[in-house]
């Protein structure tokens, strides 16, 4: 099902997603992009589920669907989430939806106080199990929400965290894959605290979203690493990492 991270802070958005495919029966299937820029609205998507949307790669038909929402002026993130919604669902077969599906849309939008970043969450998958983190009723109708400006902006002090440093992170995928990544970067981010603390080296937190991209893709390669050396059937997460980095808008 791949793994797939939306990284947001004061610098900008990271979206970072492995590069491997699995078929059906669980057998590796070689690499493909699975990151798709939405240049026209500032924001980037990443996919993780069926590769396949009716007869066509999901890359072709991204591609498509792309050319298509810029030609008819997409004018929001909402309303691009909405139609990619409403396409999934008319044009992915019952057995494309069977193993569920998700979309990650993130960039930044203008309001009359400026601009801010949005994360919208596309996917047919209805339930989490909060004890094993499994996903759960996986339905024909795809849903969409708004989770950072609407949601966690408020509810996680992201307006006073994200100038000291914080951010906020959003990851689906494969699950012992995702929550193997939470625990990395829970492990990692005592490791740098601690090198960082040692008075005459000169090791600090990142300064720039190109830095802050290199962390995310150090994540995402370390979880490919424990893939090739397991009992898996195939890389279910592995390959070359891809990244696609949004600058905030008037940022440090």
């Amino acid at each position: 099902m791949s793994l797939m991270v939306t990284h947001i802070s004061k610098f900008g958005i990271v979206h970072a997603t492995d590069g491997n495919l699995t078929t059906a029966d669980g057998s590796a299937a070689g690499e493909a992009p699975k990151v798709f820029p939405v240049p026209f609205l500032n924001a980037a998507l990443t996919v993780a589920g069926s590769y396949e949307v009716g007869s066509l790669s999901m890359d072709s038909w991204m591609r498509q669907f792309l050319q298509a929402q810029e030609l008819a002026k997409s004018a929001t993130l909402e309303a691009f989430a909405r139609a990619l919604a409403g396409a999934l669902q008319a044009e992915m077969t019952q057995k494309q939806k069977a193993g569920g599906s998700m979309v990650h849309l993130a960039g930044y939008v203008q309001d009359k106080d400026g601009s801010h970043p949005e994360f919208w969450f596309v996917r047919n998958i209805y339930t989490m199990d909060k004890v094993t983190g499994e996903y759960g009723d996986f339905r024909d109708e795809f849903q969409v929400s708004e989770d950072l400006w609407a949601r966690d902006w408020q509810g996680n002090s992201l307006a006073v965290l994200l100038p000291k440093g914080g951010y906020q992170i959003y990851i689906n995928g494969f699950t012992s894959g995702r929550v193997s990544y939470m625990i990395v970067q829970s492990v990692m981010n005592q490791f740098f605290q601690s090198v960082r603390s040692n008075p005459g080296w000169r090791f600090r937190p990142p300064a720039s979203l190109e830095e802050s991209a290199l962390i995310v893709e150090l994540y995402i390669r370390t979880i490919g690493v424990l893939f090739r050396i397991s009992d898996y059937s195939a890389p279910f997460i592995g390959g070359a990492p891809q990244i696609y980095s949004i600058s905030a808008p008037g940022g440090p």
